[in-house]
């Protein structure tokens, strides 16, 4: 049976402690140096943290705390005010800003003393917040043009380094690793340019251009059609009462409001099925009833005069 290895013990603070310390003081050199030569993030001695972060006072823990740390809550936090908008700029640093938003009493302005110790308990706790207000605010607005400098610096260095790098000529490892062609090849291979593409596309963007009129004169159609039938809307309650009790009524659909109603109901529609003869009549416009003859030269006429309204007015009736 193969000898046991020594093994530390996993309890107690002083063996915590003792291997913690040997650790650190054997540590290698690689795992010593401050930046690791292979990283690309900023070391953590080097960042940035405001005072508004709880990590802005580091406090040591020890190797067994007892400290019960909440879980992370997933969210985002609200957008902080912005306390020196663009549009107002330096105002808050300014020496007028303080006598405006925190004025100093009446009787202060005159001179008179307090007649009090509550008002003078009251005067120097008001100078104190003035005070503090004012140093806060130059403090934030320094913070604030720190962090304005920092961030454009940044991002004109950035720019300038893609620009460098767009511009920059063709690397030697690119020229000497690029496949070669033959000139035999490459003349078959090589796709030639359309020499009509010019004639192309001047007929594409006239087809277009017809296209464009068209869809513009069945727009403005639609809208013409639609102001006349405007005058049909129900726009008062008064209306809709009588068209609702107009309508709403026993055997409507074989009486009909009007005669029109009747004809266009599709509860009238008794008669037997349109054969192959009346197609026939449809279409050709011919029968030998008289009664027929008159009605397709009626609406042949109606029609007509349809069409030339439309012409006339330069809209849809």
């Amino acid at each position: 049976m193969p000898p046991s290895l020594p093994r530390s013990s996993l309890c107690g603070v002083r063996t915590a402690l003792s291997s913690r310390v040997a650790t650190t003081t054997a540590a290698p050199a690689w795992r010593t140096a401050s930046v690791s030569p292979f990283s690309t993030t900023a070391p953590a001695s080097q960042a940035i943290i405001p005072p508004e972060s709880p990590k802005f006072i580091r406090v040591p823990e020890p190797p067994q705390s007892s400290e019960v740390r909440l879980p992370p809550i997933r969210g985002h936090l609200p957008v902080p005010r912005q306390i020196f908008p663009k549009r107002e700029g330096n105002k808050k640093v300014k020496p007028g800003y303080m006598e405006t938003v925190a004025p100093l009493s009446a009787a202060e302005l005159a001179g008179k003393p307090p007649k009090t110790e509550h008002e003078a308990r009251h005067r120097r706790m008001a100078e104190s917040r003035r005070q503090s207000l004012a140093a806060g605010l130059q403090g934030l607005y320094v913070r604030k043009t720190q962090q304005d400098h920092r961030l454009n610096t940044g991002r004109n260095a950035r720019l300038e380094a893609n620009k460098a790098a767009a511009m920059a000529a063709e690397g030697a490892d690119d020229l000497l690793t690029r496949s070669t062609l033959r000139a035999s090849t490459a003349a078959v291979t090589t796709v030639q340019l359309d020499p009509a593409r010019l004639a192309a596309a001047e007929v594409a963007r006239a087809h277009h251009a017809s296209l464009a009129e068209l869809k513009s004169e069945q727009r403005r159609d639609a809208l013409s059609q639609l102001y006349v039938a405007a005058g049909n809307f129900i726009v008062d309650e008064a209306e809709l009462e009588d068209r609702v009790n107009k309508i709403f009524v026993e055997r409507y659909h074989n009486t009909g409001a009007s005669d029109s109603d009747a004809e266009s109901s599709i509860w009238n529609m008794q008669d037997s099925p349109v054969g192959v003869s009346g197609l026939r009549t449809r279409a050709t416009g011919r029968s030998n009833n008289a009664i027929f003859n008159q009605t397709a030269a009626v609406t042949t006429t109606t029609a007509r005069q349809r069409t030339v309204a439309e012409v006339l007015t330069g809209g849809r009736l």
